[in-house]
């Protein structure tokens, strides 16, 4: 019996035709559902961004008692990149040519990255550098890290908590990065009536973006209270 073309479905239906006891995978006139996967793992590749390195994409297995006519063209695909924390997306695959069907398929997103892990326990309040750290792979669900990837990041910040040897070092575990140093020399910029201020400034304490500090003038020897606006620069109050 000829196969009738199907009506099309909408994007959320999986499109399930008659089922034939103990039809094989193989049977003739079917898709392969093997195909409909690949698809969806080609679509979604597409849209990622080239650039992100070790994305690894993996199409959900589809009910093995789903039969799909042959397309007689080649196939077609609408994805949609996901968000960094997406662990999945989903692809509708189609044929929209002679018979007419679509079925979502999900597709589970990895990335392979590199982590900084711990070689010795560490408290809260240490610094952090490259004899503290061993490099490590490790496979993620979804785009977007919370892991400290390289040890120019720990440049300035301090560790929030202690942390166990073995740990791979997340970004919310260490501290903003510093912009003031306590000791260090500083330009005091102050301003007021559209006229702007600079005098030399010695910090007395750390301090990271947009958080107050003393800080002491070096032409008058006073101490007064500035924000850290940038590295090396205060603003003060007139």
């Amino acid at each position: 019996m000829p196969v009738k073309s199907l009506t099309p479905l909408p994007v959320a239906a999986v499109l399930l035709a008659a089922f034939a006891g103990g039809a094989s995978a193989q049977e003739s006139g079917l898709q392969s559902l093997a195909s409909v996967r690949q698809a969806a793992e080609r679509a979604l590749h597409h849209e990622l961004d080239s650039t992100v390195p070790g994305v690894q994409l993996k199409a959900a297995t589809l009910d093995p008692r789903l039969r799909l006519p042959a397309c007689g063209s080649a196939l077609e695909t609408q994805a949609q990149a996901p968000r960094g924390s997406q662990p999945r997306a989903t692809v509708r695959v189609a044929c929209v040519r002679g018979v007419i069907w679509s079925v979502n398929v999900p597709v589970e997103i990895h990335r392979e990255i590199d982590v900084l892990v711990l070689k010795r326990a560490v408290g809260r309040g240490e610094t952090l550098g490259p004899a503290d750290v061993a490099a490590q792979k490790k496979v993620i669900a979804g785009l977007a890290s919370p892991f400290v990837a390289r040890v120019e990041d720990f440049q300035g910040r301090l560790t929030r908590r202690p942390l166990p040897q073995g740990t791979a070092v997340t970004a919310d575990a260490l501290s903003a990065a510093l912009l003031i140093h306590r000791g260090q020399d500083v330009t005091l910029m102050a301003s007021a009536g559209g006229i702007e201020v600079r005098a030399p400034g010695r910090a007395l304490a750390d301090a990271t973006s947009r958080q107050r500090l003393r800080v002491q003038n070096l032409e008058s020897l006073k101490i007064i209270e500035g924000v850290a606006e940038s590295e090396g620069v205060v603003r003060v109050s007139l």
